[in-house]
């Protein structure tokens, strides 16, 4: 039974999971030490913790599990768990995690997080924190709604601000050149361009979506039209930023997912010459990559410049940091094989060494470990006062940290992620297309692999299986565009649920291919974890019950299903309904829809604005931030030598008035 309290609770969860959002990418501590990662996890564990105890709360008022929208008359809870798509394999990787954590050469560093990064067993579940809420509450489109508009309006000022730093216009005095490569709020450029390449498919669906909108609907024309500018302005920010930090990784990633999101559109749109476009401009890209990385081609010239530039040095493995990256995955490929005993400056010895290619060293250790394997080249090579304390790829940071017991199961969960995606979108049906998916993926994965091998030694395996199975999924769309028989969403709720499937498998293939060039940090981490139980809400739980007007296949929910025609009068009548009874659904009590939705986009922003407040205000160049403009407005600055930094006034003008565009004409 619903409750006022359970409400409450479930109102706390969504605010956690939105502030989750905004603090972790836009927050940083100027007055703290280490600034950026462990102050911004030191804020999300703060907040799952909160929304752990609101959880809590609803649960014991509630009497217990309910999932009212998963769950079968007379099912168990557990059962009704286990048949949700992606919790098994979530699980099986957690209790690998446990196990690794619990074996761990270093329990404490792996428990609490290194001081240098605070990614440890603490952390990463309090990224199953926010995976858990969202996959268990979030139950509405108008939630759903709520979500990509946070995250794409935090992105907004971080954009923003890395187009200061290019311009030294940044009143916060970084000890580093910033203006090179810009780094904004994350403190490193790679970070940043690896957060934006997770919000860019998001504005890219809602720029579909508001030019739709424009040329189908009569109504609402000049709101449609004002949020479609918005959405172009906050893309543009966003690759303007992500090219002015001038990192490999992201690129890539952007590369790899924007593929696959205009691809999957051609089939949305069910066009297909689009879709031969799409084709030929990713055999053009390809091709233009291999020219500019030739050691003594036509473009040498280019390579290594700031920006696009630097994608000349992709597969440079002899110079730079292509050979910082390559030594560290050549330790590491020593470090999972079984060697003798490694023995510690205090003079123990590891019990477990014949364990560890199994059940890796545990999370944050391979600082500790390293050392033993260190190349000495690298000294020669980077400036480093001691072990790095990541491979620069995931796929070798989970075989040392886990093991190959590990590195399978968070293979499991990226390949699940992927196969559901397609699978929720009508592009994985029955055996056949599966066994050509996994077949496409995992071969793609290992054949790349093979040839990197043979190519650059051991080391670059944790380069060549990602991008290969990246290949693969790519090959596979790909197949289905151009020789399945497609069928695109007909109904405007089924329209809306594919759409916002593939903005958030885009981002997580993007994100996918990002992270073996680069380390995921705390805001890619919190993203992932979040896209990933949106998708399993949008594309299992949400559609099962009707919330996008339709439901799941025959074979899954084991009901007959009638489809109307696209044309249909009927129809176009069900629709029309559909449309009402979502509007009438946002009015609660007495309350108008318009006072409740300002209320809450006034707070998302609100809680934004003060965000960014807190970054901004320092006296270190005696400059006045944007808090105090206010304040001079009304006052006599005693000293003229204080100099005003328009700069973020304007940023945090330009956030203000986006939230309130965004707000109002979504309130349909």
């Amino acid at each position: 039974m619903t409750t006022k309290l359970s409400r409450y609770s479930d109102g706390i969860m969504e605010a956690v999971w939105l502030a989750a959002l905004v603090t972790v990418p836009v927050f940083f501590n100027i007055y703290s030490s280490r600034i950026f990662e462990p102050d911004k996890l030191a804020l999300l564990r703060s907040l799952t913790l909160l929304s752990l105890g609101a959880w809590i709360v609803k649960l014991i008022e509630q009497g217990g599990v309910l999932w009212e929208m998963a769950r079968d008359p007379g099912e168990r809870w557990h059962q009704t768990l286990l048949k949700i798509p992606l919790l098994r394999q979530i699980a099986v990787f957690i209790g690998v995690f446990l196990v690794a954590s619990l074996f761990s050469i270093s329990p404490r560093v792996t428990f609490w997080g290194s001081y240098q990064r605070l990614q440890g067993a603490y952390t990463t579940f309090g990224y199953l924190v926010i995976f858990a809420t969202l996959a268990a509450h979030l139950r509405r489109r108008e939630q759903v709604n709520r979500l990509i508009l946070t995250v794409i309006l935090a992105s907004l000022p971080i954009g923003l601000y890395g187009i200061l730093q290019k311009f030294q216009i940044d009143p916060v005095p970084w000890g580093g050149d910033v203006s090179r490569r810009i780094a904004a709020n994350m403190g490193n450029s790679i970070f940043v361009a690896a957060y934006l390449i997770l919000a860019f498919p998001l504005t890219l669906g809602k720029i579909v979506e508001s030019f739709t909108a424009i040329l189908e609907e009569e109504e609402r024309v000049a709101a449609n039209v004002a949020r479609g500018t918005i959405f172009v302005f906050t893309a543009a920010i966003q690759l303007i930023a992500i090219y002015l930090s001038g990192s490999r990784g992201p690129f890539l990633g952007l590369l790899a997912g924007t593929f696959v999101m205009v691809l999957l559109l051609s089939l949305y749109w069910n066009k297909r010459w689009l879709t031969w476009t799409i084709m030929g401009s990713a055999v053009a890209v390809l091709a233009f990559l291999i020219v500019f990385s030739l050691p003594n081609g036509p473009l040498t010239s280019l390579q290594g410049r700031t920006g696009l530039g630097r994608l000349g040095n992709v597969f440079d493995v002899d110079s730079g940091t292509g050979r910082v990256r390559v030594l560290i995955w050549e330790g590491a490929a020593k470090l999972v094989a079984l060697h003798k005993p490694i023995e510690y400056p205090d003079g123990s010895k590891d019990l477990f060494n014949f364990m560890r290619p199994l059940i890796g060293y545990g999370p944050e250790s391979m600082y500790v470990a390293f050392n033993n394997f260190y190349p000495p080249e690298l000294a020669n090579i980077e400036s480093r006062n001691a072990s790095p304390d990541r491979s620069h790829n995931e796929t070798w940071d989970a075989l040392v940290t886990t093991g190959f017991i590990g590195f399978l199961a968070y293979l499991t969960v990226f390949t699940s992620i992927f196969y559901y995606g397609l699978h929720w979108l009508g592009m994985i049906n029955g055996p056949r297309q599966r066994n050509l998916f996994l077949g496409l993926v995992l071969g793609g994965g290992a054949a790349t692999a093979a040839g990197f091998m043979a190519w650059g030694g051991v080391g670059l395996f944790g380069v060549g299986f990602p991008y290969g199975m990246l290949t693969g999924l790519a090959v596979y769309v790909a197949l289905i565009s151009l020789f399945s028989r497609y069928t695109p969403p007909q109904t405007e709720g089924e329209k809306l649920r594919a759409l916002t499937l593939m903005m958030f498998l885009s981002a997580i293939i993007a994100h996918f291919g990002e992270i073996h060039l680069g380390i995921a940090i705390a805001a890619t981490r919190t993203h992932f974890w979040a896209y990933t139980a949106v998708l399993i809400a949008v594309g299992y739980v949400m559609t099962r019950k009707g919330v996008y007007g339709t439901l799941l296949t025959p074979e899954e929910e084991g009901t007959t299903q009638e489809t109307l025609p696209a044309d249909s009068s009927e129809s176009k009548k069900a629709a029309k309904k559909q449309k009402r009874t979502v509007r009438r659904a946002v009015t609660r009590g007495e309350q108008p829809a318009w006072q409740r939705f300002s209320i809450i986009g006034g707070s998302i922003t609100a809680f934004m604005l003060s965000t960014l407040g807190y970054d901004y205000i320092t006296n270190s160049k005696r400059v006045i931030s944007a808090a105090d403009i206010l304040w001079t407005s009304l006052t006599t600055l005693p000293n003229k030598e204080f100099q005003v930094s328009y700069g973020i006034l304007a940023l945090l003008i330009t956030l203000w008035l986006a939230a309130a565009v965004l707000f109002t004409a979504e309130n349909k």
